[in-house]
């Protein structure tokens, strides 16, 4: 068999050039299954669902040609269907370019009658996971080692529950007809006939660290993991990810792309009657739905891009039509219907290539929509077409609307003008800049632009404030803000302050990057409602940067209107301890040897820079003894552990879309606030009048000073005093009232100033976030010393160390038939005891009995 698999191998590349392919495929009855006639490649997935095959199936209907699947393979809840050997005898490849649910590559579940899955000649799963599942009659799956399908093993995960028992499951080899063992060459199998097909580097021992487990070949140069089916990238036979010119690469460069797996030229291309498409570098047989066929100077077919019409988005699948459009001949409206579709990042990704729309732009009743930013790169809108033969810009309705273009960027209207009619939230004063871009019209009348329908709810003008926030302290998961005090004056209608961070992992965040009217974006809001001017964000991601700014939340006062808002400003959080490896797998197939594997931590909360293996002998208690496994050799349920945190939030699930108070914070916290601003008892009214009353400086002035007062109830000047000395008096007296008036307003001022400050600061001891305690000078200190002085003593994890980009490692010198505790802990350079807690295992190494049986002695 293994020789015969090899010579399939050899003839490979000459039967490549009569390839055929064939497009994705939904199979579910017999006569289905002629399109696999004649197809070895499958660009695209190929689904079988609810698949009836009677008892008396006439199998060779089923068997295809198929070498290659470029997307994922379902098989769902078929029955009949023994094994998949009878459809894909031939199948070495899933490449998981666009899998399942966006997850699976492989998937077969709830398939009451399959006895094996039989896919003798797969040798790779390039990307995605693989699910086997709720197949009650299937063996022969914990004898496959899907670690070595695992084209990407670091990021690929595998499930495989709920089939039938090993323990009730034919062994690889299987029984002769006199019920003796047969020969076995491996312990990882299809079924009793076919053993996995695993090739081998030329060497394993000796090899450069770098090379990790993909060996190196005679001279020591490290095996290339994307050639398949060889250790040379050069004149490889099976690529995992794209061929070009009998090379592996890993993209096509310069090149374009040919059913998802080859790069080849431009002229390559044309050879084969197909047309190279500039989107995407793609080589196609026809031109996309926005693109129209055309023959160049030279005659040959091309095409171009055509984005001609009327464009109506409503929904995101309505953009499809608009990719890498720069010139949109036609006019464009936007009116999302989708209230709850988080639709604002695809038209910053379909929409930022437009430059031109030689029509109109109308934007309606889209209260997702925040601004126009989306459309980065417009220059012009031409007004070819006009709305009522007027306007070339129309924007009615868009309730959370609060600004128009880019910052700094301008927009020519050529021809028309514009409309901008209840949009309560962008202010007439940014609407009145679009001015200077209107190239056939004067000036935007009034019955255009209203004052009295945009931006009644919001303050604008000179009332809107440059708010300063800073970092004054951050941690792993917390920061502390601060902003500066507000005024005196403006301390009446403040209620508090609104805080909107996001992961910016690139910077160059706007306010209105990604922002969603309702909040269903990327955007997380923390609200104060109190005055005080700092103010500490918690759970967020260690290790993470993110982009920040700072808004307030006042009342609106008819004689009062005050507003402001921060720069963005950025922060990044510090690294922590990781979370634990998220899963362990490993077998035995030496008596003295165990291979082990792990995918890393979840949240690696900083760099992983080392892991750390140990291991010790292990005597099984009695619980676990019931519970092992015979044909995984190990004394859990299954041959790999899967450490899953079922308390755990994902950071970026956000509220449900039911969760409506969460996208209206603002305005609950207004709510809440103004019930505190009316209803105040007669008491503290009374109180807050008798310390708070401040008296206009007329009154001061008018008001008696102190001296004046005094010299009235002293004893009256004669009346012999001349008119001269009684006009000096008196005015020396109003001179001296004047100036102590003074004196006592700027002590009131400072008073009240005083007092506004204390209000807004309270201390910074409210606002402390914590911090690691620092390492010990003393490694052996103690627990009352380590308390004394708040220090903690590093710890010196056990075990080998293995370089933070290894996810392997193989227990050697080990006793035979010996069950074994395995831990493996990440490690975080630059954070005192940044190791996880340990995920741990308990394999056992077979015997030397079942080694020289695996090995045919």
């Amino acid at each position: 068999m293994r020789h015969m698999l090899w010579l399939l191998l050899l003839l490979w590349p000459v039967a490549a050039r009569s390839e055929s392919t064939c497009g994705s495929l939904e199979l579910r009855k017999v006569s289905d299954f002629q399109q696999l006639r004649n197809c070895s490649i499958v660009v695209g997935h190929v689904r079988i669902a609810h698949l009836q095959l009677p008892g008396d199936a006439n199998l060779t209907q089923l068997r295809s040609e198929v070498t290659e699947i470029t997307d994922y393979l379902m098989i769902y809840r078929c029955s009949g269907l023994l094994t998949l050997e009878s459809i894909f005898p031939k199948l070495r490849l899933i490449r998981g370019r666009k899998q399942l649910f966006d997850q699976y590559a492989l998937t077969v579940y709830e398939n009451r009658d399959l006895r094996e899955l039989g896919l003798v000649a797969l040798v790779r799963i390039q990307d995605g996971y693989i699910r086997v599942e709720s197949n009650p009659m299937l063996c022969f799956v914990q004898t496959v080692d899907w670690i070595y399908l695992l084209g990407k093993p670091a990021t690929q995960h595998f499930s495989i529950k709920l089939n039938k028992s090993p323990n009730h499951c034919p062994v690889c080899g299987g029984l002769s007809a006199d019920y003796s063992y047969r020969s076995n060459l491996t312990r990882h199998c299809w079924n009793t006939q076919a053993a996995q097909l695993r090739f081998k580097p030329p060497r394993t021992e000796d090899c450069p660290e770098k090379c990790g487990r993909n060996g190196c070949d005679a001279s020591g140069k490290c095996c290339e993991p994307s050639c398949i089916t060889g250790c040379s990238a050069e004149n490889c036979s099976l690529c995992g990810n794209y061929q070009r010119n009998g090379r592996c690469v890993d993209q096509c460069i310069v090149s374009y792309e040919l059913h998802k797996r080859l790069c080849i030229s431009d002229k390559e291309c044309r050879q084969l009657k197909l047309i190279p498409l500039t989107r995407g570098y793609r080589c196609v047989d026809h031109c996309p739905d926005n693109h129209r066929p055309v023959n160049d100077s030279h005659g040959m077919p091309q095409c171009q891009l055509e984005c001609r019409g009327l464009f109506h988005v409503k929904r995101q699948a309505d953009l499809e039509p608009l990719q890498d459009c720069v010139t949109l001949n036609g006019s464009l409206i936007i009116e999302l219907v989708d209230i709850k579709e988080k639709i604002v990042s695809a038209l910053e990704q379909t929409l930022g290539s437009i430059k031109e729309i030689t029509g109109y732009l109308k934007v309606l009743h889209s209260a997702q929509l925040m601004s126009l930013t989306f459309l980065k790169n417009l220059d012009t809108i031409r007004g070819d077409q006009l709305i009522e033969n007027k306007y070339a810009l129309f924007v009615v309705n868009n309730y959370y609307m609060e600004h128009i273009w880019p910052a700094n960027r301008q927009v020519a209207i050529q021809r028309g003008t514009v409309f901008f009619h209840l949009n309560p939230r962008l202010c007439y004063e940014k609407i009145l800049k679009l001015q200077s871009s209107l190239k056939s019209v004067r000036k935007i009348s009034i019955a255009d632009v209203s004052p009295n329908s945009n931006g009644e709810r919001v303050i604008c003008g000179d009332a809107v404030r440059t708010l300063n926030a800073t970092v004054e302290d951050v941690n792993a998961t917390a920061v502390r803000i601060a902003v500066d005090f507000m005024k005196c004056e403006d301390m009446e209608t403040l209620i508090g302050y609104s805080y909107h961070y996001m992961e910016a992992p690139q910077g160059n965040i706007t306010m209105y990057d990604g922002r969603h009217g309702c909040g269903h974006d990327d955007w997380l809001m923390d609200v104060s409602p109190s005055k005080n001017r700092r103010h500490v964000i918690s759970n967020l991601k260690p290790y993470t940067r993110y982009a920040y700014f700072v808004k307030t939340l006042t009342r609106t006062d008819y004689h009062m209107q005050v507003d402001a808002y921060s720069k963005i400003m950025y922060f990044h959080t510090l690294a922590s301890k990781p979370s634990p490896v998220s899963r362990l797998h490993g077998n035995s197939d030496h008596s003295t040897q165990i291979m082990v594997y792990w995918w890393p931590p979840r949240r690696p909360n900083g760099v992983i820079s080392k892991y750390f293996v140990s291991f010790e002998p292990h005597n099984l208690t009695e619980p676990e003894a019931s519970n092992k496994n015979y044909a995984t050799f190990k004394a859990c349920n299954s041959c790999d552990l899967d450490c899953v945190c079922n308390d755990l939030v994902p950071y970026d699930s956000g509220p449900q879309p039911e969760d409506e108070s969460y996208y209206n914070k603002e305005q609950i916290t207004y709510e809440d606030a103004l019930p505190n601003l009316i209803y105040v008892s007669r008491k503290m009214k009374m109180k807050k009048e008798k310390f708070n009353k401040v008296k206009d400086f007329e009154d001061l002035i008018a008001a008696p000073s102190p001296v004046a007062a005094a010299d009235s109830t002293s004893t009256t000047a004669p009346e012999t005093n001349s008119a001269d000395n009684s006009s000096t008096t008196s005015a020396g007296n109003y001179s001296a009232a004047a100036e102590e008036a003074s004196k006592q307003y700027e002590i009131y001022r400072q008073y009240v100033e005083q007092r506004m400050r204390q209000v807004q600061d309270t201390g910074i001891d409210d606002f402390l976030i914590s911090h690691p305690m620092p390492k010990c000078n003393d490694a052996n200190a103690s627990v009352s010393y380590q308390l004394e002085q708040k220090c903690v003593v590093e710890e010196q994890p056990k075990g080998t160390s293995v370089p933070g980009t290894q996810y392997y490692y193989k227990l050697t010198n080990l006793h035979p038939d010996q069950y074994y505790r395995i831990l493996v802990r990440a490690c975080v350079d630059g954070v005192i005891n940044g190791c996880s807690n340990p995920t741990e295992m308990i394999l056992k190494t077979i015997s030397v009995q079942v080694e020289q049986f695996m090995n045919g002695q």
